[in-house]
């Protein structure tokens, strides 16, 4: 289930960041400050964003920043951004997004189950937009309880 991954202290709900690279760094930070990975990780994401583009925005509305196990990570983790107003991520059929989960895998397999929840939320679109509009934690953990 994601709750085994998001809980209260890895879910952030605001109104608007300046641009991408602001979202990325506020989805990331949970994972910096709980030690899932350290600094460089969120350093590669920039990097391979500025060298080939949004890779991590998955659909309409919905982004999923991460970088490669040996960037820096230390354990499987996840959190998650909602940010309200939304923000140009540089993908013209998936922009704005509003829906930001950082990941951060140890290795190739060990977060299979994680994907797997993230993808069945993915494909329904009306908890995506519950999602979209939650306005407390309890609210987003309430939606993705279900996955």
């Amino acid at each position: 289930m994601l709750t085994d991954w998001i809980n209260e202290g890895n879910i952030e709900l605001i109104p608007y960041v300046k641009n991408w690279r602001d979202a990325v760094e506020t989805a990331v930070r949970p994972l910096i400050t709980t030690k899932a990975v350290e600094q460089r990780y969120l350093d590669a994401i920039f990097t391979l964003h500025e060298q080939i583009g949004p890779y991590y925005v998955l659909g309409e509305g919905i982004a999923m920043p991460h970088a490669r196990p040996e960037e820096g990570v230390n354990k499987t983790a996840l959190s998650l951004l909602i940010i309200s107003g939304g923000v140009e991520f540089g993908s013209e059929e998936n922009d704005p997004v509003y829906i930001v989960f950082a990941l951060s895998a140890i290795d190739s397999h060990s977060h299979i189950d994680m994907i797997a929840g993230l993808s069945h939320l993915f494909c329904d679109d009306q908890k995506i937009n519950q999602l979209k509009n939650a306005t407390s934690k309890l609210e987003v953990l309430e939606i993705i309880r279900q996955f």
